[in-house]
């Protein structure tokens, strides 16, 4: 058999009537593409398990299902990169789906040796991209150059459109920290720039493929768990401390703009949610979080405006 160029692993819950149309739109990507579809099964209360093996069979696909319990999706993607073989991988999300992006990037990655491969989400993207391509200077940007950006809002990396060469994975030891339901993406997409030394942009345009992403709502309300989105943010914080001390400015940008704007997203959630202000203020304290809305000349002036209004006149304050 031939060697597996790209393991795609795709977390699946309860979704036994909607799994033809997402694999399927991934599949259609794959055409030429030695790869391998890893489908790992969070406790599906249905027959997903089994429509997903019938998927595989009926589509003639390289690939299999895990059960991997009733445990969260950051469990999840780990059993999948331990059982990839692939060179590379990818990660596909049932929610959150792009159209023909795979071959775009695996053509990158490959011509490039990336360890980490992105896309495009705007045509002047594609063109900067393409720019990159032609000097080895300008495409060799650091993570933590680019760390900057995304922070400042100037670039977009989704972890349902990346490419990992597994070995750096692997020899890095990356991997996503489990228990954790919201920040687990942003956390190990940050470590993933932290490590990697060869980053590069795909001039591949990204656009949703709005036909199958799965379009159901919460099953139920977030409440305080949504602070483990800032959590996540600081276990990253703490590594740029220890192991990455001369970059102060980006150790300015976290807590400046990145710590407070995800406390803030957080507060967001819970008043969406039917919280009153009293209770979130009390859940801040509780947790030390109010220390964190500090703001700084690398703070952006909405935020600033955001966390005025919420430390000063709270019940004015109107959740974006």
């Amino acid at each position: 058999m031939q060697a597996i160029n790209l393991s795609i692993i795709l977390p699946v819950r309860n979704v036994e009537q909607e799994i033809s149309g997402i694999l399927r739109s991934v599949v259609r990507q794959t055409n030429g593409i030695e790869a391998e579809f890893i489908l790992v099964d969070m406790g599906s209360e249905d027959g997903t398990p089994l429509e997903c093996v019938q998927l595989i069979k009926n589509e003639k696909l390289h690939g299999f299902v895990i059960q991997n319990g009733d445990g969260d999706v950051a469990a999840a993607l780990n059993t999948g990169i331990q059982k990839a073989s692939g060179t590379y991988v990818s990660f596909i999300f049932a929610r959150r789906l792009y159209m023909d992006f795979l071959k775009g990037y695996l053509e990158t990655a490959e011509r490039t040796d990336a360890d980490f491969v992105f896309g495009s989400f705007s045509e002047e993207d594609v063109r900067l991209a393409e720019r990159r391509s032609l000097s080895k200077a300008v495409q060799q940007q650091s993570g933590v150059q680019y760390m900057k950006e995304v922070i400042r809002g100037n670039l977009q990396i989704d972890l349902s459109a990346v490419l990992l060469k597994r070995s750096f994975l692997r020899e890095c030891g990356l991997h996503f920290t489990e228990g954790c339901r919201y920040g687990y993406a942003q956390e190990f997409l940050y470590r993933c720039l932290l490590n990697a030394q060869n980053i590069v942009q795909s001039p591949t345009l990204l656009k949703r493929d709005t036909v199958f992403e799965l379009k159901r709502g919460k099953e139920k309300p977030v409440g305080k768990e949504i602070f483990q989105a800032v959590e996540a943010i600081q276990r990253v914080e703490l590594l740029l401390q220890t192991s990455f001390k001369q970059e102060t400015e980006l150790q300015a940008l976290f807590s400046q703009e990145l710590l407070p704007r995800t406390v803030m997203n957080s507060v967001d959630v819970m008043l969406r949610e039917g919280s009153g202000y009293n209770a979130v203020r009390g859940v801040l304290r509780v947790l030390g979080y109010d220390s964190l809305l500090k703001t700084g000349r690398r703070t952006e002036k909405n935020l600033k405006r955001r966390i005025r209004v919420w430390n000063l006149i709270p019940w004015m304050y109107q959740a974006k």
